[in-house]
C-alpha cells in the first residue's frame, strides 16, 4: 500500500515519455513561428544608422566670427545634422530638389550682431511639404533661439547691475566673460544634455530577448499535444485509484511532475549545447517548467474537448505574450496594455527565463513560480473534479 503512490508516479513518467514522438513534432512546427517572431522583432528594433539632417548653410564671404561659429556649432550638433557650405543659389536648388531639409542663410556681422544686442535675424528655409526631419530642424533651432535669448537677458542684467552701481571699468570684462560662458552652452550641447543609453530589452542584448521570447513560446505551444495525457483516466480507473487512496490532487501533481519531467530532459540539454544556459541553472529550469505545464494543465481542465484546448491553449500563448511584451518590448504598447500585461502569467515565464539567460535566477522568482503553479494545479483540481465527479 505504501508503495502505491511511488508506483502511480512511476507510471506516469512512462506515459509522459510516450508523448516524445508528439513533443518533437510540435517542437518543430512552432520552431517557424518561433523563427519568425525572432527575425522579425531583430528587424524592428535593429540599431539604424545615426539620423543625420542635411543641412545647407549659407554664411557671409570673409567673416571669421562667423566661420568659427558655425563651425564650433557642427561639431556640437554632428549626431544630428550635416552642414553644406554653399552659396544662396545653390542652396535653394537643393531645398527644391529635396537633397537637403532646411537651408539657413545668415546675414552680415550675424555673430557681432549677436554680442552687441542688434540681433540680426538668420533666414530659415524650409521645404512646403512639412516632414518629421523638418518639425526636428526646426525644434533644433529653437531651441538654439531660445538658449540665446536666454544668455542676453542675462548679459544685459549683468550689464544693468553694473551700471547702477557705476563700475564702467568692469563692463567691457564681464561682456566678455559672460559671452564666453553663454554661448559655449548653446553651441555645445553636451555642457546641457547627459546622454543616457535607455535599451527596450533591459539588460538582454536584442538577439537573447527574442532568444527568451522564442523559447517561452515554444514551450507553451509544445504543450498543445498534451491534452490526452492530461485527461487519460476514465471513470473506472478514477474508481480503481479512489480505493487505493490516491486523491485527485495527487494525481494532477503527479501527472504534472511527469511531464515536468520530461520536458527538462528534452529541452535542457538543448539549451546546454547551444550554450544558452549553463548546468548549474537545472533547478530554476525545472521551476520555470512546472510553472508553464501547471498553466497548461488548468487549460486543459478548462477545455472539455481536445479541439478547444488546441485552440485556446495556441491563442492565449500568443495574446498573452504579445501583451507581456515578448514580441514588441512593452515599452512600445500602449499604457493600458502594458499594465495588464504586467498581471498575466506570461509575464511570470518571461521573468523567469530572462532571469535563467542572465544567470540572476532568485530565490523570490523561486518561490513566485512555484506558488503560481500550485496555484494553477488547485485550480484545476477543483474543475477536473466538478467535471468528472467527485470519485477522487
Amino acid at each position: 500500500m505504501k508503495k502505491t503512490p511511488f508506483l502511480f508516479l512511476w507510471l506516469q513518467f512512462k506515459s509522459a515519455f510516450l508523448l516524445l514522438p508528439k513533443l518533437f513534432f510540435t517542437l518543430f512546427a512552432s520552431l517557424f513561428l518561433a523563427g519568425g517572431i525572432y527575425f522579425a522583432g531583430t528587424e524592428i528594433l535593429q540599431k539604424p544608422d545615426s539620423i543625420k539632417l542635411p543641412i545647407a548653410l549659407v554664411l557671409p564671404e570673409h567673416d571669421t566670427y562667423a566661420q568659427m561659429a558655425f563651425t564650433f556649432l557642427e561639431h556640437s550638433v554632428k549626431d544630428i545634422c550635416s552642414f553644406t557650405q554653399t552659396d544662396k543659389e545653390h542652396a535653394i536648388s537643393l531645398l527644391k530638389s529635396k537633397n537637403v531639409y532646411a537651408v539657413i542663410l545668415v546675414p552680415e556681422n550675424f555673430i557681432e550682431h549677436i554680442l552687441n544686442g542688434t540681433n540680426s535675424a538668420a533666414t530659415l528655409l524650409l521645404p512646403k511639404e512639412n516632414s518629421l526631419e523638418s518639425i526636428l530642424f526646426c525644434t533644433l533651432a529653437n531651441a538654439g533661439v531660445s538658449y540665446l535669448s536666454t544668455a542676453q537677458a542675462g548679459i544685459y542684467a549683468a550689464e544693468d547691475t553694473l551700471i547702477s552701481y557705476e563700475k564702467w571699468e568692469s563692463l567691457a570684462k564681464v561682456q566678455e566673460e559672460l559671452n564666453k560662458r553663454y554661448l559655449s552652452y548653446p553651441l555645445n550641447r553636451n555642457k546641457i544634455f547627459q546622454t543616457k543609453t535607455i535599451s527596450a530589452t533591459g539588460s538582454l542584448s536584442l538577439a537573447n530577448y527574442y532568444i527568451c521570447s522564442g523559447i517561452v513560446l515554444l514551450s507553451l505551444l509544445t504543450g498543445i499535444s498534451q491534452y490526452h495525457y492530461f485527461r487519460a483516466e476514465s471513470k473506472e480507473l478514477l474508481l480503481l485509484l479512489n480505493r487505493q487512496g490516491l486523491s485527485f490532487f495527487f494525481l494532477l501533481l503527479s501527472k504534472l511532475l511527469a511531464i515536468t519531467g520530461i520536458y527538462v530532459l528534452l529541452f535542457f540539454p538543448i539549451l546546454i549545447f547551444a550554450k544558452l544556459l549553463p548546468i548549474a541553472s537545472l533547478g530554476g529550469f525545472f521551476i520555470y517548467t512546472f510553472t508553464i505545464q501547471s498553466f497548461l494543465l488548468l487549460l486543459s481542465a478548462i477545455c472539455p474537448q481536445p479541439g478547444n484546448y488546441s485552440t485556446l491553449s495556441a491563442f492565449l500563448s500568443i495574446l498573452f505574450l504579445f501583451l507581456s511584451g515578448a514580441f514588441i518590448p512593452s515599452v512600445f504598447l500602449p499604457e493600458p496594455l502594458r499594465q495588464l500585461g504586467q498581471f498575466l502569467p506570461s509575464a511570470l515565464f518571461i521573468k523567469l527565463f530572462q532571469e535563467l539567460l542572465t544567470h540572476t535566477f532568485s530565490l523570490l522568482s523561486a518561490l513566485q513560480g512555484i506558488l503560481m503553479g500550485i496555484l494553477f494545479l488547485l485550480l484545476s483540481t477543483f474543475l477536473y473534479k466538478n467535471q468528472k465527479g467527485a470519485l477522487l
